[in-house]
């Protein structure tokens, strides 16, 4: 197994996406080996990534599932054959730890080209956990990119009075309308604070998710915030800056939550009940269940090859790309 060659996406220090082969390397003790199939890509953190300055190549990619074809020494709960999400990049074959977070058996019947998002799910029901939304409260979710469109989706189901998306992309404000928003506004086509006024009746907004990753929305939703109100920041800001007057903030006395996922318990305990094993678990169940649909949202199924077109849809094309995934069947 140690002389197989595997392929995997590389992004140079010129953000030039290619393929690139690699020796596939033996199962360590406690790990398997994996030949992926399906690997989706997290278009906030992957593109921003790009934007940094970089002194070497980046392997990219965080969520992957395809079937265990090799044990490491000391494994006995997992069999060859098994479907299995992990955190691995965009590669034919990866090499996982049984035990971590992130190793999440698929259920039967779920296909693999959902599971495929499977982390990034996480990362929406983490956020999704932060915002702490009850019933009868107006949200708001900013950015209606792959991480806002399934936060959206988990929150529609959470008791909120209205639940509005917003983004410059039309066509991503119809894929939320689907996921269960209540209302959908195009900032470049609406007055956003006074659409906001009127659904909330006057009273304000309760809870913005932002997960778009561009801080400059803040003073925006601030300003929409109702006294006592909270803004929960999930998207990928990337060092990115914003100049606040933080006097609006003082005097309505917001909250202001940071959403990373890596941050939550690897494992459930009485006191870190929501772990990302269990939202890994809860995120695959609920699409092998059917509550959730991502269907509407893939877009793009494309081989590992294409990762330079990839890339350049999701940065360029947000009107036609959405959620795209890595296809390596064919390898």
């Amino acid at each position: 197994m140690a002389n197989q060659q595997g392929w995997r996406v590389v992004v140079r220090p010129d953000n030039t996406a290619e393929t690139e082969p690699f020796d596939v390397p033996e199962a360590r003790p406690g790990h398997v080996l994996i030949r992926a199939e399906y690997a989706a890509i997290s278009a906030g953190t992957e593109l921003g990534t790009q934007e940094q300055k970089r002194g070497g190549d980046v392997h990219p990619g965080y969520s992957n599932v395809g079937k265990v074809i090799a044990l490491g020494e000391g494994v006995s709960h997992v069999k060859v054959g098994d479907r299995v999400l992990t955190a691995g990049n965009h590669a034919s074959h990866v090499v996982a730890a049984v035990g971590h977070a992130y190793f999440q058996r698929v259920p039967e019947g779920l296909s693999l080209k959902r599971a495929a998002f499977g982390v990034l799910g996480m990362v929406a029901m983490h956020g999704a956990r932060k915002a702490r939304v009850e019933w009868g409260e107006h949200v708001v979710v900013v950015g209606a990119g792959m991480i806002g469109q399934l936060t959206l989706r988990l929150l529609a189901t959470c008791g909120a009075e209205t639940l509005t998306a917003i983004d410059l992309s039309d066509f991503r404000l119809d894929k939320a309308r689907l996921g269960g928003a209540t209302h959908a506004l195009n900032p470049a086509k609406a007055d956003v604070r006074g659409e906001l006024d009127r659904i909330t009746k006057g009273r304000g907004v309760d809870v913005v998710v932002e997960a778009s990753g561009f801080p400059e929305v803040l003073p925006a939703m601030f300003d929409a915030l109702r006294v006592g109100g909270r803004c929960v920041l999930l998207g990928s800001i990337w060092h990115r800056k914003v100049e606040l007057d933080l006097m609006p903030f003082h005097e309505k006395e917001l909250t202001l939550v940071g959403a990373h996922q890596p941050k939550a318990a690897d494992r459930s305990t009485a006191l870190t009940p929501w772990s990302r094993d269990y939202n890994g678990q809860s995120f695959l169940e609920r699409l092998g269940d059917g509550r959730l649909d991502l269907d509407p949202l893939i877009t793009h199924v494309l081989p590992a090859t294409d990762a330079g077109y990839a890339y350049r849809q999701l940065r360029d094309a947000r009107d036609e790309a959405l959620g795209v995934l890595f296809d390596f069947t064919d390898r």
